[in-house]
């Protein structure tokens, strides 16, 4: 049976905790931990996006990423940075850490190598969250500056130009500083994009054409805000002390009578075409579906993962679960003393019912330090091929596969080679005649072609050899049994 735990940090409290918030037990903690809202973030293990694999953390007062792994409470790894983080993201696949600073800069590294693929400036002040979509295309950040940019990944990744990277979408409706964002289920094509703001709003975007679709007002600011999984509603937490919850559709009546004579009823999206919608006040419950209980402003939402239970944490040093059918709070914790800036539920991971075991019988999630200076260049085919591909298995019988080189260095993935090819190739056709390149690469691929027919021919030779040896040998021993 799955089970469900979260991790809870506080902005004057040191530690990091893990429990299961369905019975209140802690597991386990992290010491040395003071970070940001939006400043932590969960490495997924290589190959299993659903499975936590390290803990990283960008911390308040210094220049480090603080890393974590579940067979020891003091920092796992201690990564220096070229300058203070607030903000931090890791890719659904676990290939890319991107990081916001205070002066609007965003840094980019790859996990498994640990360069740095870019740093370049996305906003004027500093940026508060970051956030990749669900397939990994984009990477969206919100600022202090009231804007929201959307970068596509390969347009970041792209180290052939020394150009800052432009954004796919600069979205500036908001007024004030943006407090937080997600990214719905969903392609590229068909995501939808939620932030908040101080300015009492938020905004329902459509991520590929960047349209504007429902702005939802608010009676207070909104800190925080926390998406069902179907796209059905939001919760967005107030600094008036209240959580709000928001349907995104609408039961309507309409003429069409069932067979018991009682009015049919038809479900349609609220909002859309950048209609307004105003979100009950506390003292107006027309659509007031509002969760009261906590004593001072919001600061993080999270949902279970069916969505049936709703993590609040407030400055008022608590957090708090709630029944959303009913709206009712079920659990009150007081695990953290100081105000609660970062909650994430998630699927317990294997490590954790291996904590009785020694140190030796448990496999740590590799990870290496990152690089401060751009330009290290991802290694060519040549040196791929040289490489070696070994096969590590750990305690729970899964598999994972890293490329190490001779020199016991590893190597940029076989995905980001295919990104620069495919650069490169934009580059060319950006910059020199088409007609010219598309009959080189025509001549490339005819005697590419030519090459693998060669080895057709041989394989199939020595085929016919083997088939000819076995069928005189057997056609020789069925004669001499004969005799």
């Amino acid at each position: 049976m799955l089970t469900e735990l979260v991790l809870t940090t506080s902005l004057s409290d040191s530690t990091i905790q893990v429990w299961d918030f369905k019975t209140g037990t802690l597991l386990t903690s992290f010491k040395q931990n003071i970070c940001y809202q939006h400043g932590l973030a969960l490495i997924p293990f290589p190959g299993q996006p659903n499975r936590v694999g390290l803990i990283i953390a960008a911390q308040c007062d210094k220049a480090l990423l603080h890393v974590y792994s579940w067979q020891k409470d003091q920092p796992y790894r201690k990564i220096i940075c070229p300058e203070k983080l607030v903000s931090v993201a890791i890719s659904n696949q676990g290939a890319y850490c991107a990081c916001g600073t205070d002066n609007g800069k965003i840094y980019i590294w790859e996990l498994s190598t640990g360069i740095l693929c870019r740093v370049y400036d996305a906003h004027y002040k500093k940026i508060s969250v970051l956030k990749f979509t669900n397939d990994d295309t984009a990477l969206i950040s919100g600022s202090e500056d009231a804007g929201v940019n959307v970068w596509l990944t390969c347009s970041i990744l792209n180290v052939s130009t020394d150009e800052s990277p432009a954004p796919f979408h600069s979205w500036s409706e908001h007024s004030l500083p943006i407090t937080d964002l997600i990214c719905g289920i969903g392609s590229f094509r068909t995501a939808r994009v939620l932030t908040s703001s101080l300015d009492h709003t938020c905004k329902l975007w459509d991520l590929s054409s960047g349209h504007l679709l429902t702005t939802f007002v608010f009676p207070t600011a909104i800190n925080a805000i926390a998406l069902d999984p179907a796209e059905r509603m939001f919760f967005a937490g107030g600094r008036d002390n209240l959580i709000y919850q928001v349907n995104l559709y609408r039961k309507l009546e309409n003429r069409i009578y069932n067979a018991s004579g009682q009015p049919g009823f038809e479900i349609t999206a609220v909002g859309g075409a950048g209609v307004v919608e105003d979100v009950a006040s506390e003292h107006d419950d027309k659509r007031g579906l509002i969760f009261r209980g906590h004593g001072m402003p919001i600061t993080t939402l999270s949902l279970s993962y069916d969505a049936t239970l709703l993590l609040s944490g407030s400055q008022d040093e608590t957090v708090k679960v709630w029944d959303i059918a009913s709206r009712q709070m079920i659990k009150n914790f007081t695990h953290l003393k100081g105000p609660i800036v970062n909650i994430q539920t998630f699927i317990k991971p294997p490590d954790l019912f291996n904590l009785g075991l020694s140190p030796a019988k448990i496999m740590e999630q590799p990870i290496q330090h990152f690089k401060r200076t751009q330009g290290i260049s991802i290694k060519e085919d040549s040196e791929i091929e040289e490489s070696v591909i070994m096969v590590l298995s750990d305690n729970t019988k899964e598999i994972d596969i890293y490329n190490y080189n001779c020199n016991s260095q590893v190597v940029a993935s076989y995905e980001s080679l295919d990104l620069q090819k495919t650069k490169s190739t934009q580059v060319k056709f950006r910059n020199g005649d088409a007609t010219t390149i598309l009959q080189t690469q025509i001549s490339e691929l005819q005697s590419e072609l030519i090459r693998i027919h060669g080895h057709y021919q041989h394989v199939k030779g020595l085929h016919d050899e083997m088939y000819q040896e076995l069928v005189t040998d057997f056609i020789s021993k069925r004669r001499a049994e004969g005799n």
